[in-house]
């Protein structure tokens, strides 16, 4: 019985251990320097609002400058050119498809490995979880519960053994702090991984000059600082601010429609359309150019120029406009597929 009752305490002091030691780690650091740079622009997109708000904070900086329009649900890029990591892949994305919705380049654009280095500049800074934490986390508090079980129940067994009963109580109260352990050491249930700091400093930044502001005209990056902040129904531009809104209504009618027709087919069971975020955590447009990015890559269908050629369009609604092997175009052209 000694042997049991060793068991038990080992089945729930070593899982309760683990579990308080990746919430000390969850803590974070106490440090987040943000300047006026187009980087510190995504990682406050992402920690606020993750890969979606990381996009559209993308879209938004390229709008306002001019480098691209979106109408009627479409997407036009007027100067292929980009500032950061994730505007080549939303250049890229508007080269390699054949349509020009915002809604698919959007969707798309959040699982580009480029929102990859966005999640690790605020995992080193401490504002999110490590991946490796993201895993343990959660395994560490099933763990848990599958030792106070067993413990408890080791428990109440020896509750039955004359001899061992004095044991019992102490394995009772052992499994009773696990629980208290479980409850507020549990992994969060959250759609962006922060640490304690970085869940502060996502609040702080409503607050945070400059980064409050609510005026694109006087936040230092515009309307793209806005939205970072506070998402796309803070945009003082009502025509960008409706297409934001009719392309997150779209996909969610569509998501809703699958899961109805999925459910016809089998009984009991649903079909859920959802698009993935970069964990790290919606595709086409018309180009005047179908350079990727500033370097000038050429989309492998066909449908954009390369750099090493000075050949025109063969698809630009301008014959006037041609792609030079520095991957600019005329900004009155558009390539169509």
């Amino acid at each position: 019985m000694i042997f049991f009752l060793i068991a038990a305490l080992l089945c729930i002091l070593v899982p309760s251990v683990w579990l308080v030691r990746l919430r000390l780690q969850a803590r974070g650091r106490l440090a987040f320097p943000m300047g006026d740079t187009p980087s510190d622009l995504l990682r406050v997109a992402y920690l606020r609002g993750g890969a979606g708000r990381v996009v559209d904070t993308a879209i938004t900086a390229m709008h306002a400058d001019g480098r691209l329009t979106v109408q009627q649900g479409k997407v036009t890029v007027v100067e292929p050119v980009a500032h950061t990591a994730v505007e080549r892949a939303l250049l890229r994305h508007c080269a390699s498809w054949s349509g020009n919705s915002l809604r698919a380049l959007r969707r798309e654009a959040r699982r580009d490995p480029a929102l990859a280095t966005v999640d690790g500049s605020l995992v080193k800074q401490g504002l999110l979880l490590t991946p490796a934490m993201r895993r343990l986390w959660p395994r560490a508090a099933a763990v848990q519960v599958a030792g106070l079980v067993t413990g408890a129940v080791i428990a109440v067994v020896l509750l039955f053994h004359p001899a061992q009963r004095p044991a019992a109580p102490a394995t009772l109260a052992a499994a009773a702090a696990g629980v208290v352990v479980r409850v507020v050491c549990r992994p969060r249930k959250a759609k962006i991984p922060r640490t304690d700091q970085g869940e502060k400093v996502a609040r702080e930044l409503e607050t945070f000059s400059p980064w409050s502001g609510r005026d694109p005209a006087t936040h230092p990056a515009g309307a793209a600082g806005v939205l970072a902040v506070r998402g796309p129904a803070a945009l003082t531009d009502t025509v960008l601010r409706k297409e934001f809104e009719k392309a997150s209504g779209t996909r969610k009618t569509r998501s809703s429609t699958r899961r109805r027709s999925g459910s016809s087919y089998a009984s009991g069971s649903s079909y859920s359309s959802s698009s993935s975020a970069v964990a790290v955590v919606g595709a086409s447009c018309d180009v005047s150019c179908a350079a990727a990015d500033t370097g000038g890559s050429g989309d492998a269908n066909g449908s954009g120029c390369s750099s090493s050629s000075s050949s025109s369009c063969s698809s630009c609604s301008s014959s006037s406009s041609s792609c030079s092997s520095g991957s600019s175009c005329s900004s009155s052209s558009s390539c169509s597929s």
